[in-house]
């Protein structure tokens, strides 16, 4: 059976899980389906560090539970002197930027720890998410690994499922236990299966946007009622595949052209989407549509003295921030970014608005540009306009390369090998030799280039 929801259906009526049918189980196809889905996620030049776990067997499902039930030894941290986190490109929040007995949110993050333990051990599958710490997986893993795990949410709620996102659990524990090579970080653990509608089903309450939200500098709050105005605007009826296999990475955009304020609000409603660890504002969002401003950080978005001339055309940038101020959500804080601006991207996509996920950036500068406070990070940015062309599919890694079953040596295909010598370089060169080619499980369309698509050309053109 094929699944066509439209991501703005998911978008609008996806909930946290906090049971599953015990009897649900999930296709060997579904499965496939889901890491298809994961794969397509954007990656810092293209490198896709991400590793999947996939676990049904009953017995391993049970040590990812019992790593659940251990929790995150990081929370129990007492570290006397915190040092003062610096806040570059490469920095990961940990325990000397943590003391446990002031943390602002301990008793938050316990009260969903009940329903992880509950959801693991009725799930159909458990997905574990890692990433290679070799090159960029070093810098940008953890913010890839979270656009992965939007996409798989995302596809899961299409094929019938829901997932519950996992980060409370003892990562050392499950090393070990799964053999998985320190060459890797563990991220974060998918719980998946038929959902149990329970009569009292909010886990949370909906997130209020002027708690996340500011425009053009810190603690600005936009005046949403001009956001959610009623205007006739138009907008492709993507569906959830589409929206994965088709969105790109733009870098030539129409610099006339504005964002209209209804379609930044449909955005912002796609970044409320994902499932914070609490339901708190340790992360805020900075919408910039000032000229000036988007001018001044283009200027310190630069990679070694080549300016990124596509900063610079665009009308809309999106900055998602955390707090690093002894906080234990900051712990997970990189992988919520990433999700909330894959949400943002899929959705923007609908529109025939352009995206392209910035890393290499000043992050001092763009701090001080806009008012963030020294304590508050800023992982990523994005930038948002339409484009003047879009870019071919970029070529993904096979499925039996990135992905596992049930161990960490087994993998859930046989991998499609090439004569290619095993270099990291020489594996990204051949993948970029081979655009185009591009095929996935997930439609019997290729990926290919979006002009093709004729009703989105048409759309394009109305």
């Amino acid at each position: 059976m094929v699944f066509r929801l439209l991501l703005k259906e998911i978008i609008n009526k996806w909930t946290i899980p906090r049971s599953f049918e015990e009897e649900g189980k999930i296709s060997r196809e579904g499965i496939l389906k889901l890491i298809e889905a994961a794969r397509w996620a954007p990656s810092a030049e293209n490198q896709q560090v991400w590793r999947f776990l996939v676990v049904e067997n009953k017995e391993k499902k049970g040590l990812i539970t019992e790593a659940i039930k251990r929790q995150d030894p990081r929370l129990k941290s007492t570290k006397h002197e915190i040092e003062k986190p610096v806040l570059d490109a490469k920095f990961v929040f940990n325990t000397n930027n943590f003391n446990a007995l002031k943390d602002k949110y301990k008793d938050l993050i316990q009260n969903s720890h009940k329903n992880d333990i509950n959801c693991s051990k009725e799930a159909a599958i458990l997905i574990i998410f890692t990433h290679s710490q070799k090159f960029l997986g070093n810098t940008f893993g953890s913010t890839d690994i979270g656009a992965a795990m939007s996409n798989v949410n995302i596809e899961a709620y299409n094929l019938g499922y829901n997932c519950r996102w996992i980060r409370n659990f003892d990562r050392e524990f499950l090393q070990e236990q799964f053999s998985i090579s320190d060459k890797y970080s563990i991220d974060s653990i998918f719980a998946i299966g038929k959902e149990k509608l329970i009569q009292d089903h909010s886990e949370v309450e909906k997130k209020d946007f002027k708690n996340f939200f500011f425009i053009n500098q810190w603690e600005k709050c936009p005046d949403f009622s001009k956001f959610q105005e009623e205007e006739s605007f138009k907008e492709y009826d993507v569906s959830a595949i589409d929206a994965i296999l088709d969105r790109r990475s733009v870098r030539d955009f129409q610099e006339d052209k504005k964002i209209p304020l209804y379609h930044q609000h449909e955005l912002m409603n796609a970044a409320m989407m994902v499932p914070l660890t609490v339901n708190e504002p340790y992360i805020k969002i900075l919408l910039i549509d000032d000229r000036d401003i988007i001018g001044q950080i283009a200027e310190n978005s630069k990679i070694v003295i080549r300016r990124q001339k596509h900063v610079q055309q665009v009308p809309l940038i999106i900055i998602p921030t955390y707090d690093c101020t002894n906080n234990s959500p900051a712990f997970y804080a990189e992988e919520d970014t990433g999700a909330i601006i894959q949400n943002i991207l899929l959705r923007a996509h609908s529109f025939g608005i352009g995206s392209c996920w910035i890393g290499a950036f000043n992050r001092d500068a763009v701090k001080e540009i806009i008012n963030i406070p020294e304590q508050w990070h800023i992982p990523t940015l994005a930038i948002f306009g339409y484009p003047n062309e879009y870019p071919p599919a970029p070529p993904r890694k096979d499925l039996g390369k990135i992905c596992f079953y049930d161990d960490w040596k087994s993998r859930i295909k046989e991998r499609e090998r090439t004569f290619m010598p095993s270099s990291h370089f020489l594996s990204i060169l051949f993948r970029r030799m081979k655009n185009g080619e591009n095929k996935s499980i997930l439609r019997e369309r290729r990926v290919g280039e979006i002009e093709e698509i004729s009703e989105f050309k048409e759309f394009l053109k109305e």
